[in-house]
């Protein structure tokens, strides 16, 4: 959230959503990362109508060419009224603006959550605390209606298309509201998502040096490629080739090879295969080596995100880069109960890379593995195999794109093959 926009993107078990890029209602073949973009942020302007806030933004004090008002000297704003502007010429409706002695300054979302103390002291959207009253106070006067009301209806009008997107979010990808965090990022991150997730019932996290996100995000973010390529029949070993392909180009990018997560899609209407991978930068390893989670900080980690009590938390599998917990919790039903095992992998960083929600592991030598993998796809009797996943020390692989149980064999041998140290998860 920055002073005009806020950039709303998905990041479910540490990855991106992907979709494809809809330009004015109208789809495109560009596939990008799922990102909802709304005209209200930091700075955005307050609009009225019939002396009641009617809209904030998206028009914005930056665009506009005009200071926030909770900046500026409070004995210059004690001199000033309220006026209707319209900053840009295509502008349809008006904006609130107090004109000054020495200036004309914009009433914004800034102003009105410093106004109403919302924002910490050390924030970098702290500002004037003097200044921003003296603004919310003005405009209250003028509108005939108190001044914490007239602060608050300013959040919650700004608020309300945030909330909007995000409950759709959360329905659309069917993500539990007490399992998400809302993380927020720029600079003006502290004045209205905390609101929102207050409003929501989620959980909130402002990023690390979160003013300055927009500026490092290039270079800090996560380095993604997705090849497509046309397959009649998905054979394990045409699969493997393009596993391996894709881990090399991220790694020739500069991605860390064991954070690199492969997904692998087959749409069987196209005939087309779809691998995507996703992987970390490492900028600083001086810096990052601090952030290394030890068992300790991994166990309360996951007892944080699949909401179980540590005690009921195991560490099932571990290797260099990442931590493979499960926890244990019986589900009653009104004439049974039934016992369910959540598997979260988490790396090195703390960040979820997969949740299952009732999973199986199967880990020991090459030859066990592939035992109990073969015994329990044949115990379902059934032709479609269910999400397996293979984690070694570089990489996490999905192969849910493999419907065949037989295939799912075969991938699995082939990975074995180069691999030391492996863990199978299937989602049950």
């Amino acid at each position: 959230m920055g002073g005009t926009s806020t950039n709303i993107c998905i990041i479910k078990n540490g990855k991106p959503e992907i979709r494809y890029v809809t330009v004015k209602d109208h789809p495109t073949c560009i596939r990008s990362m799922d990102v909802r973009i709304l005209g209200v942020a930091g700075g955005s302007m307050v609009g009225l109508d019939k002396n009641r806030i009617s809209h904030v933004g998206p028009r914005s004090a930056h665009i506009s060419g005009l200071k926030y008002s909770c900046y500026a000297e409070p004995d210059d704003l004690k001199t000033g009224k309220i006026i209707l502007i319209k900053p840009k010429q295509n502008d349809k409706s008006e904006y609130v603006a107090i004109k000054c002695e020495k200036g004309t300054y914009a009433i914004t979302n800034t102003c009105a959550a410093n106004a109403l103390g919302m924002i910490e002291k050390d924030d970098y959207a702290y500002a004037n605390q003097e200044s921003a009253k003296i603004a919310i106070k003005t405009l209250a006067e003028f509108v005939g209606v108190s001044y914490h009301e007239i602060a608050m209806s300013i959040i919650q009008t700004a608020s309300f298309d945030i909330t909007k997107t995000i409950s759709k979010i959360l329905k659309e990808f069917k993500m539990n509201p007490s399992a998400t965090t809302l993380i927020g990022g720029g600079g003006g991150a502290s004045v209205l998502v905390p609101f929102v997730a207050k409003q929501l019932g989620i959980k909130y996290e402002k990023a690390e040096h979160a003013e300055v996100i927009s500026s490092i995000g290039v270079a800090s973010s996560m380095l993604q490629e997705e090849i497509e390529q046309t397959m009649v029949k998905p054979t394990p070993e045409k699969i493997n080739q393009v596993h391996k392909k894709i881990h090399a180009m991220l790694v020739d990018k500069g991605a860390i090879p064991e954070s690199i997560m492969i997904n692998s899609e087959y749409v069987s209407d196209k005939a087309l295969l779809r691998v995507t991978a996703v992987g970390n930068v490492e900028l600083d390893s001086a810096e990052t080596s601090k952030n290394i989670f030890t068992l300790s900080d991994a166990r309360k980690r996951t007892s944080e995100i699949i909401e179980i009590p540590e005690d009921l938390i195991d560490l099932s599998y571990e290797t260099d880069h990442y931590f493979v917990f499960t926890g244990h919790v019986e589900i009653k039903k009104l004439f049974s109960r039934k016992n369910q095992h959540h598997i979260l992998v988490l790396d090195r960083y703390g960040k979820s890379k997969l949740s299952i929600k009732n999973g199986r592991i199967i880990q020991g030598g090459k030859i066990t593995i592939l035992e109990e993998l073969d015994e329990f796809l044949e115990s379902r009797h059934s032709e479609i195999a269910p999400k397996v996943y293979l984690l070694n020390d570089l990489k996490l692989v999905d192969y849910s794109s493999l419907i065949n149980p037989v295939d799912i064999i075969h991938a699995v041998r082939d990975e074995l093959a180069n691999s030391e140290k492996t863990a199978v998860l299937i989602d049950l």
